[in-house]
C-alpha cells in the first residue's frame, strides 16, 4: 500500500512538471519571435521614429529662440555673417583672424581651430562645448585644441584669436 501511496505522488508531480513545462515552452514561444515580434520595426519608423522629431524639433526650436531673446543681441551694430549656403545646407567657411580679434557666434554655430592659437570667449557659462571630447569650456581664456569641434551654447559667446589664426565656421558669426 505504501509502495502505491508513493507511486502515484510521483507520477502526480511528474504529470505537474510535464504540464508546466508545456504551458511555459508555449507561453515563451508565442510572444516576441522574430515571426511575431510585440512591436515591429515599420512601426518605429513610420510612427514613433517621425513623431519624436517633429515633437523634439519644435521643442527645441521654441527654446533656442527664447534662450536668444533673453539674452539680446550682444553683437553691437555689426551684421552677423553665415558660412555658405550649398542646395539649402550650411557648409563651413575658412574664416580668418589676426591676434585680439574675436568671432563672436550664434546658438549652434561649429567652430575648428585649424592654424594658430585661440582662446574660448564669451560672457556666459558654458562658453563652448568641445564636440570631441564631449568636454564643457566653461571659462573664458581656455586654450583651444586644434582640429577639435566646439559648438557654441549661448549667443555671443565664441572664440578670441592670441595668434593669427585660420578657422572653419557653420553657422552665423560677427568678427569683431
Amino acid at each position: 500500500m505504501k509502495m502505491k501511496k508513493k507511486l502515484i505522488i510521483v507520477l502526480a508531480a511528474l504529470a505537474i512538471a510535464a504540464v508546466s513545462a508545456g504551458v511555459g515552452a508555449i507561453a515563451a514561444t508565442s510572444y516576441g519571435t522574430k515571426d511575431d515580434p510585440l512591436v515591429t520595426l515599420s512601426y518605429l519608423d513610420e510612427s514613433v521614429i517621425p513623431m519624436l522629431r517633429e515633437e523634439l524639433g519644435g521643442a527645441i526650436d521654441e527654446k533656442a529662440a527664447e534662450l536668444e531673446e533673453k539674452l539680446g543681441d550682444t553683437q553691437g551694430s555689426a551684421q552677423p555673417q553665415t558660412g555658405e549656403s550649398v542646395d539649402g545646407e550650411l557648409r563651413f567657411s575658412v574664416v580668418s583672424l589676426s591676434s585680439g580679434q574675436t568671432l563672436s557666434c550664434s546658438v549652434g554655430t561649429e567652430i575648428m581651430l585649424r592654424i594658430g592659437t585661440a582662446q574660448s570667449w564669451g560672457s556666459s557659462s558654458p562658453r563652448l562645448i568641445d564636440e570631441t571630447t564631449g568636454a564643457s569650456v566653461a571659462s573664458a581664456g581656455t586654450e583651444l585644441s586644434k582640429d577639435h569641434m566646439y559648438i557654441v551654447t549661448i549667443k555671443g559667446n565664441g572664440i578670441k584669436a592670441t595668434s593669427n589664426v585660420k578657422v572653419l565656421v557653420r553657422g552665423s558669426y560677427t568678427v569683431g
